[in-house]
């Protein structure tokens, strides 16, 4: 299939542009800190498009259902996790009670369907994505759902929100050999969102999971010490995501999109408020988008590879 085809054209624009979006490309505007400081159920970027723009079907419950690569639509807890994050936001965007009752009902599904061990495993898979374990857990669903979970917290006070928003983190330190999804090489660590046979390393999705520590640790200062391991280990690896010209996707060598590439510094950015040393990073990698040669560069091999 042409990567210029239906659904292609805004991956190619996105490489040259952020002026062009669509529902599974959304380039989230920042929250400025003062904002979240004054309102504790906004994010650090606002995601709520992904609420107030969904078109899909949902469960007869009302749950959130993922139109998957198969054409059907399935419960699926990284995009449910995802969705009920995006309800908050958009309750503070449009002062709307549907959304809360839409983000609380979320939360219920996912105290409920918790796994013993604090996990949520997804059955359906991306084809690309075979060796995945049958069902798999994702350290960005855990991220995602922690966040969301948080705000439940806050917003009704009831301890399994919080207990939920625990166990979620306790399972992130479990290792990919025991069914988790921490994985140790080099000195370093990543939470994958693929837990695949080998070490796949999706630089956004372990974002994901940072955020949500920083935001439990903000709850209960016992979060600390893993918080705080975590941004000293991203510090340490966000090295191997540089190719000189374009960031990687992951650490098996995928160059990201330009999505994917301006989707990271954005979450840079919202790291950078607080530990600015991620500037750094956000400086180099803005200038590869100022770069015509590493746009085209990056395109080029990632057509190269399909």
């Amino acid at each position: 299939m042409s990567i210029f085809s239906h659904g292609k054209l805004i991956t190619v624009l996105q490489y040259f542009t952020s002026k062009f979006d669509d529902y599974w490309h959304i380039l989230y505007p920042i929250t400025e800190p003062e904002k979240r400081k004054q309102d504790p159920y906004l994010y650090f970027y606002d995601i709520s498009r992904k609420a107030l723009d969904y078109d899909g079907e949902f469960s007869t419950e009302g749950i959130y259902l993922f139109k998957g690569y198969d054409g059907k639509y399935h419960l699926h807890p990284l995009e449910l996790a995802q969705y009920s994050l995006a309800c908050w936001l958009a309750w503070r965007k449009t002062d709307d009670d549907i959304w809360l009752n839409k983000a609380m009902l979320h939360c219920d599904w996912l105290v409920e369907n918790q796994e013993h061990d604090g996990a949520w495993r997804i059955e359906h898979k991306n084809p690309k994505y075979s060796d995945l374990p049958s069902p798999w857990p994702s350290g960005m669903a855990q991220g995602l759902a922690i966040s969301s979970l948080i705000r439940a917290y806050r917003y009704i006070r009831e301890d399994k929100y919080f207990k939920c928003a625990q166990k979620a983190c306790d399972f992130l330190e479990i290792d990919v050999g025991h069914r988790g999804v921490k994985r140790e090489f080099d000195d370093v660590f990543i939470y994958e969102e693929y837990p695949r046979e080998q070490l796949n390393g999706v630089l956004n999705g372990y974002i994901s999971a940072v955020l949500a520590l920083y935001e439990l640790a903000q709850i209960d200062r016992d979060f600390q010490d893993i918080y705080l391991k975590n941004i000293q280990n991203l510090k340490n690896i966000l090295p191997k995501f540089d190719s000189g010209f374009w960031t990687y996707y992951a650490l098996d060598g995928v160059l990201s999109s330009g999505f994917y590439h301006r989707y990271v510094i954005i979450q840079l950015k919202a790291l950078a408020s607080i530990d600015q040393e991620f500037g750094v990073y956000i400086q180099k990698f803005e200038k590869y988008l100022d770069c015509t040669n590493c746009n085209f560069k990056a395109l080029w091999l990632k057509v190269k590879k399909r």
